[in-house]
């Protein structure tokens, strides 16, 4: 992750994040969803908005929504503290309920709506004009996605397979493993062989 963070806000968008903490604004969204281990980054209620979102980025795969919310919990641990912040505020704009209204939703948390309902919130955060919800969406999203395809069973599925190849193990002896020093050999060819006699192969002795 960059060192800089993910949102961009504008004047519009500051705007947004002042307004945001109004009555309706603090309206309790679905916190039933709980960590499996101890979080390493985010808050129980930032992690059941991740929950929720990556449910929705993922829905096409076999992706676990709570396995990818804690893959990105834990790449947390190693992003500046800006970024940290963005993303505790981008999930916090997107589970509430007045930013919800003011984009053209419901009055109601993202985690409360219907599957089909946070669709279209996320597709209005992703066409949005103000760039504070379109970078928030497109950061929380690519986020949810690293998370899922950097598991191997993903990157399977995908076709991939890691380039690096497992080198052969040398040959044992009883006295360990054999090593051959074809420079050595080398050298020992060229003492042992009488003049005019035909170079040897490579590795190997007249």
């Amino acid at each position: 992750m960059k060192r800089r963070g993910f949102l961009k806000l504008g004047i519009v968008g500051g705007a947004l994040l002042a307004v945001a903490g109004t009555t309706l604004a603090v309206l309790p969204g679905d916190r039933s969803v709980r960590p499996r281990v101890p979080l390493a980054s985010l808050s129980e209620a930032q992690f059941a908005v991740l929950v929720a979102l990556a449910a929705r980025v993922v829905a096409r795969t076999t992706a676990d929504p709570l396995s990818v919310a804690h893959a990105v919990d834990t790449a947390l641990r190693f992003a500046p503290p800006e970024v940290q912040k963005d993303l505790g505020l981008a999930l916090g704009l997107l589970d509430n309920a007045l930013v919800s209204l003011l984009t053209g939703g419901r009055p109601t948390p993202f985690t409360m709506l219907k599957e089909q309902q946070q669709d279209e919130a996320l597709r209005r955060w992703g066409d949005s004009r103000l760039a504070l919800l379109r970078s928030a969406y497109q950061g929380l999203r690519k986020l949810c996605l690293a998370a899922h395809y950097a598991t191997p069973p993903a990157a399977a599925a995908l076709g991939y397979t890691p380039s690096i190849a497992k080198p052969e193990p040398p040959a044992i002896t009883a006295r360990g493993p054999l090593v051959v020093d074809l420079a050595a050999l080398r050298a020992r060819d060229a003492v042992e062989m009488p003049p005019g006699s035909p170079a040897p192969v490579d590795g190997g002795t007249p």
